[in-house]
């Protein structure tokens, strides 16, 4: 079965990524002001600190909290006498991991927060070398300031970079995955329909899996897929005719109507007259359309109920194949599926009543 990888909140990803850049060559600006002063400072600690608490999306306590912690956490490893630049990595991973708990506005679970500190950690040695690398190419300590903004900003990059792994998501079916990922984007009775139908494709993906191997189990888990993505893509049409009828109020284009061929029946000019009744015609014509486009909302939102009746009738055909004995479970599940197959096909391909036009819009000549 296909695997599903998923990038979860992207935007936030993107925000902290440019903050953490932002931090870097702040704390750029410092370094290269104490370097004037003869102080040696840490490049390492300032780079993911700096990009650490810039990147923290939360408010001033929590930032507080940050600035008062991350100088006693990132210098543990130190004080273990940890090798470079297995320190560096520590230093990063620490740093992302307590952004990853307390900095971002979604709660990752505990898995993704260690994969994101993990990768940050990998990837602080590498920043640290592509800035070695700018600095003997490209500054050689002829522009200090500038060097150190740049270099420590890409540090500061890099360590971003890394928590990307806490914002992937893997999921072991794709058509599941879909379907979660479609329920947080709906509302109202389209989201309710696309919950019912991931619940019950997660059962009737369960009952199948104790089914004999076979091809009338191949045959069975590929039907059961195919009227999941059916469910799935009527909600997702669904959502885009919500999204367009929602943009334009229908009553307030029918007034707009009403009232030109108001002032056309008043009008004592031909010209005039005929111009608002093109007017009129065709602001009837868009209402024409969102009418059809309503009715075609209705008979979208009837067909996924269909669709999903159709699972949940699947689900409890799938109880039925359960019972007798080994030998004719597969023979029962090819059945089921051409069965099932057979009801889609036969749903799928009703006919639909057209759409009446409204008289309101019927333009006069």
């Amino acid at each position: 079965m296909p695997l599903s990888v998923q990038l979860q909140e992207r935007e936030d990803f993107e925000v902290r990524t440019l903050r953490a850049l932002g931090g870097g060559a702040a704390v750029g600006l410092a370094v290269a002001a104490a370097s004037r002063m003869h102080l040696h400072l840490d490049m390492t600690f300032f780079a993911v600190a700096g990009a650490a608490v810039a990147s923290a999306r939360a408010d001033w306590k929590v930032r507080l909290g940050m600035l008062v912690g991350l100088p006693v956490l990132l210098n543990i490893p130190e004080v273990l006498n940890v090798p470079t630049p297995l320190s560096e990595a520590c230093m990063g991973t620490l740093a992302a991991g307590v952004v990853g708990l307390v900095g971002t506005r979604w709660k990752p679970k505990p898995l993704q927060v260690l994969a994101g500190a993990v990768g940050a950690g990998m990837m602080v040695p590498l920043g640290l070398y592509v800035k070695t690398v700018m600095d003997a190419r490209f500054f050689d300590g002829r522009l200090g300031a500038v060097g150190a903004v740049v270099g420590l900003a890409a540090v500061a990059l890099f360590w971003s970079v890394g928590t990307l792994a806490a914002h992937v998501r893997v999921h072991g079916n794709a058509v599941e995955a879909r379907g979660t990922a479609l329920e947080k984007q709906l509302s109202g009775e389209a989201q309710g329909l696309v919950s019912r139908a991931v619940t019950l494709y997660g059962q009737c993906q369960k009952e199948a899996a104790r089914l004999t191997a076979g091809p009338g189990k191949t045959e069975l888990v590929g039907v059961l897929e195919k009227m999941a993505r059916e469910v799935f893509s009527l909600a997702e049409s669904h959502a885009q005719l919500e999204a367009q009828l929602r943009a334009v109020q229908q009553g307030d284009v029918d007034a707009q109507v009403q009232e030109l061929r108001a002032k056309a029946a008043a009008t004592t000019d031909a010209v005039a007259r005929r111009q608002l009744e093109l007017a009129a015609s065709s602001l009837g014509e868009e209402l024409n359309h969102l009418d059809i486009l309503g009715r075609k909302r209705e008979r979208m939102l009837a067909q996924l109920h269909a669709q999903v009746a159709l699972l949940e009738r699947a689900r409890v055909s799938l109880v039925g194949v359960q019972g007798g004995d080994v030998a004719s479970k597969g023979e029962q599940a090819a059945q089921l599926a051409r069965k099932l197959a057979a009801l889609g096909q036969e749903d799928s391909s009703a006919p639909a009543a057209p759409a009446p036009l409204p008289e309101s819009t019927k333009v006069l000549g």
